[in-house]
């Protein structure tokens, strides 16, 4: 069974394109547009890796972050975080973000994170 990765972001081209090359990769996508969908889609299936943006509305991702650490079944789940803004990074680290990724994206970049976190699909 691939392993799975769910990618979060509010920007529809940004999931569709990542969604497309990690799926090429050989991993198992789904995709939310906020902290909300997010969450409905734990109840689904956890993922292996979670993709997650910082800016968007509804549930922004700090938000989510937060929320997830409350539940045992989900803390255990890795985030790599994608955001415009490195300088964040003490904050990144403060809530146990796994890494993050810099917008505008490199596709491989996206690919070579998932990999190094969670192993080959």
């Amino acid at each position: 069974m691939p392993k799975s990765i769910l990618v979060v972001d509010d920007e529809p081209v940004v999931v569709e394109i990542s969604k497309r090359k990690l799926e090429e990769t050989g991993f198992e996508v789904r995709t939310a547009s906020n902290g909300n969908e997010a969450f409905a889609s734990l109840k689904f299936k956890i993922p292996d890796l979670i993709f997650l943006d910082i800016q968007m509305a509804d549930m922004n991702g700090y938000t989510f972050i937060m929320e997830k650490d409350k539940i045992p079944e989900y803390v255990h789940i890795p985030v790599v975080v994608l955001t415009a803004y490195a300088e964040m990074e003490p904050l990144f680290r403060r809530h146990r973000i796994k890494d993050y990724l810099i917008k505008p994206l490199k596709l491989q970049d996206l690919i070579n994170k998932a990999i190094e976190v969670i192993g080959q699909p």
